[in-house]
């Protein structure tokens, strides 16, 4: 099998590395007011740690969508109660509606050109007001590459303005926003309602 993706050949020491789970703040507001067993997207999830997890523990349902195939089979492990799927963000469609989506570090690995159409897609996917949570980059810079484990990655990003007008236009209201990391281009954190 031909490794496509850059997370493939990495999957594995990511997985095992330290990370400190710094989008839970982000993840507890975003769950605010939701029951139990309500079902939750998470584009882009990896190998299923630390957001998707999280999610099964506190008792909601979860479907995990990443384009990693070695990703998710660590995934396939971790969270063997998740619906786990094999897909690109701007091709895949998916059935149902979900009550929150959550695509943190996801979304920048693509072009922005085609962060617009990823938004409508989510806020489609979601109930009305159901929630979202995301990550952007926020330097505004179009397109660069950085290395990790040896492996090269693209990031794309708007300002975060633009990245939140993006959002709006597509018909959610930003509850919340931040620079989370300074220290990372400018990386933002967004909670945001569907209206409608």
């Amino acid at each position: 099998m031909k490794l496509r993706n850059p997370y493939d050949h990495i999957a594995e020491q990511w997985h095992s590395s330290s990370r400190v789970f710094r989008a839970r703040k982000y993840v507890d507001m975003t769950l605010q007011g939701l029951q139990p067993g309500a079902n939750i997207l998470d584009w882009g999830c990896g190998t299923g740690t630390p957001i998707a997890q999280y999610l099964i523990r506190r008792g909601f349902r979860v479907v995990g969508v990443d384009n990693s195939e070695k990703m998710l089979e660590i995934a396939r492990r971790v969270i063997p109660e998740a619906k786990l799927i094999r897909g690109d963000m701007l091709d895949l469609e998916l059935d149902g509606q979900f009550s929150a989506a959550i695509a943190w570090d996801s979304i920048f690995h693509i072009e922005r050109v085609h962060h617009r159409a990823i938004f409508l897609k989510l806020y489609e996917l979601l109930e009305p007001g159901g929630r979202l949570l995301l990550s952007a980059g926020g330097s505004g810079v179009e397109g660069f590459t950085s290395e990790m484990y040896g492996q090269t990655f693209f990031y794309s990003g708007h300002e975060p303005e633009v990245t939140m007008g993006l959002v709006r236009a597509e018909g959610f209201e930003i509850d919340f926003w931040e620079v989370d990391d300074s220290s990372s281009k400018g990386h933002i954190a967004v909670v945001a309602t569907k209206v409608g």
